[in-house]
């Protein structure tokens, strides 16, 4: 993460014209759009007959596409100079070790790209957002509590030049449906029924991480975020913006529609088909048997519960 390293970048935006073309002309490599994922031809006829493919399609073909309204050029440019001005945020500025550390693994592995900061405006149709670093808390695997840093860009926050943000700005009447974000309530929900279903009997419970999902999806254009002298350009979704969870969801029902359509498929023989992974997932742990089952009370809606249960993700 050099100036001579954000001087190349820069000089190939330049050869192209912009930066999407810039990003389709690394179509092979780690940053093209798509390049987290297997090639379209090949998860054509796994996934052609789902309601979101063809949105899933433009997320591999042409990356995230936020439906922005659009702002003045001359209050665009108000805004870089605004900016430029304010830096980031208070969290950022105070820790600069630690800004940097929390971005260096993004640009090692192509999920951001620097630039210099002083060519910034050279860029058409730039816009800068200011970083800050989210105190949050997440759990081990024994369950425990431990601290977590997150790096995060204000896309909410609003320049005087425009009035306006790039958050405020969307469209989200054009965005997919954010499904995942009631996952827990529909979980709880669907518990409760299958134990009313099956009141005597085991109800299995597993939960598999995704490992940095949103660096998984890439942006078609983004914000440029200031830091000591780089302009860093995110090339996947960013945490902040908007239509990030929305998108996320498009992915997010591929996956849990395709667990339910194969554990539901009765020509599935998990012993003669399974992944070359299989054997990594750890044995089911119970409860002791002296512990009698809960009771599942009754709900106001009315849940459909398969015998072969359910998949979210969150």
């Amino acid at each position: 993460m050099t100036q001579e390293a954000a001087l190349r970048n820069f000089c190939i935006i330049q050869k192209y014209g912009d930066i999407e073309k810039a990003i389709e002309g690394q179509r092979h490599s780690h940053v093209g759009y798509g390049s987290e994922f297997r090639e379209i031809d090949i998860l054509t006829p796994l996934l052609k007959h789902h309601p979101y493919w063809e949105k899933f399609k433009s997320l591999l073909s042409r990356g995230s596409d936020w439906p922005l309204m659009d702002i003045d050029d001359d209050e665009r440019q108000a805004d870089v100079q605004e900016a430029l001005q304010f830096g980031n945020h208070k969290r950022a500025t105070e820790d600069t070790t630690l800004l940097i550390s929390l971005i260096v693994d993004d640009v090692t592995h192509g999920f951001t790209l620097p630039l210099p900061l002083e060519k910034i405006t050279c860029i058409n149709g730039v816009l800068l957002a200011p970083m800050n670093i989210a105190y949050q808390d997440t759990i081990d695997e024994m369950g425990n509590i431990i601290p977590k840093k997150r790096l995060t860009h204000d896309q909410s926050f609003i320049f005087q030049g425009s009035g306006t943000s790039v958050n405020s700005r969307v469209n989200k009447s054009k965005l997919t449906p954010c499904i995942f974000g009631w996952v827990i309530r529909r979980l709880a929900n669907w518990i409760v029924a299958a134990r009313r279903k099956y009141p005597n009997h085991r109800i299995y419970a597993m939960k598999l991480t995704g490992i940095a999902t949103y660096n998984r999806i890439a942006l078609q254009s983004c914000t440029q975020l200031p830091t000591e002298g780089l302009a860093l350009l995110p090339l996947r979704l960013t945490f902040g913006g908007a239509p990030c969870p929305y998108e996320w969801s498009i992915i997010s029902e591929l996956i849990c529609d395709l667990a339910t359509a194969i554990i539901s498929d009765k020509d599935w023989d998990p012993h003669t088909l399974y992944s070359p992974e299989q054997h990594l997932v750890p044995k089911p742990t119970f409860l002791p048997d002296d512990i009698p089952f809960g009771e599942g009370k009754e709900l106001i809606v009315d849940i459909d519960v398969d015998e072969h249960g359910i998949h979210e993700m969150y």
